[in-house]
């Protein structure tokens, strides 16, 4: 598998901003708030391929690495002639921006991370929780596989959205969870550790602003803690919620947002 240009849709006239989505739903989760920053900005929503392709119910590729996630991102903002932008990642998104921010740091202006699924740290570090290794077992033995309801119930749950795979059924987003369940499958062990050092974690300099939710799985916050301490320049932003609290409070997650944009 090689990198290649994502697909994209850009918005609003600007300082450039890149919008990286979560694993599961993918760029659509981006929408109201993308909307939102057009208003200021050339605003870029990026569909990363494990999206792309899982979305319309592809199994995963083994061939699909950090690395092929990374260069396709650099691709993309090449052929929109983008040279530096402020990006914001939510989940996966957030943690395919840590590798992307350490490989071409003058690319980035400032960073936003929501959450990022950057387990690879904890396990670095030698904190990896049992609810870890369940998150990361579960991924990594249905990586090319069919992802069935029950399956994408239990990652909902493993990833802080719900309390308990018995509520995720009930929950307003299930039938579009639904629809984009087969990007779980390009979950790989190869897509989600990079070879990457804790300690590089220092070269990332830019402005950081670190959202979590109040409700969120322990080992999120723990990310997000571990990345406070580690880079230079952060600010942490909590709000009411869970894994999407970003998504549950958008007034108060745009106005952190305008206000690191605008340091």
């Amino acid at each position: 598998m090689k990198p290649r240009v994502l697909v994209n849709e850009v918005k609003g006239e600007g300082p450039p901003v890149v919008l990286l989505p979560g694993g599961l739903t993918g760029w659509v989760s981006w929408t109201p708030l993308a909307n939102a920053l057009a208003a200021r900005r050339r605003t870029v929503r990026v569909q990363p391929i494990p999206n792309e392709l899982g979305s319309a119910g592809e199994r995963g590729d083994a061939g699909h690495t950090a690395a092929i996630e990374r260069e396709s991102l650099l691709m993309t903002v090449d052929a929109l002639g983008i040279g530096t932008a402020d990006f914001m990642g939510w989940s996966s998104g957030g943690r395919a921006l840590i590798e992307f921010a350490l490989a071409h740091p003058e690319r980035v202006r400032t960073l936003t991370l929501v959450e990022p699924a950057a387990y690879w740290i904890l396990d670095r570090l030698g904190e990896s929780t049992p609810k870890v290794a369940r998150l990361n077992q579960f991924l990594h033995t249905r990586a090319g596989q069919d992802v069935s309801e029950d399956d994408l119930a239990e990652f909902v749950e493993l990833a802080g959205l719900v309390p308990s795979k018995d509520q995720a059924r009930d929950r307003p987003a299930w039938p579009r969870r639904v629809r984009h369940r087969m990007a779980l499958s390009w979950s790989s062990e190869q897509a989600g550790r990079p070879d990457r050092d804790v300690a590089e974690l220092a070269g990332i300099r830019c402005p950081v602003l670190l959202v979590r939710g109040s409700e969120t799985a322990d080992w999120l916050g723990r990310v997000v803690a571990v990345l406070d301490d580690r880079l230079p320049g952060t600010r942490v932003l909590e709000l009411p919620g869970d894994h999407a609290c970003h998504l549950e409070n958008p007034e108060a997650f745009l106005a952190a947002v305008e206000r690191h944009l605008a340091q």
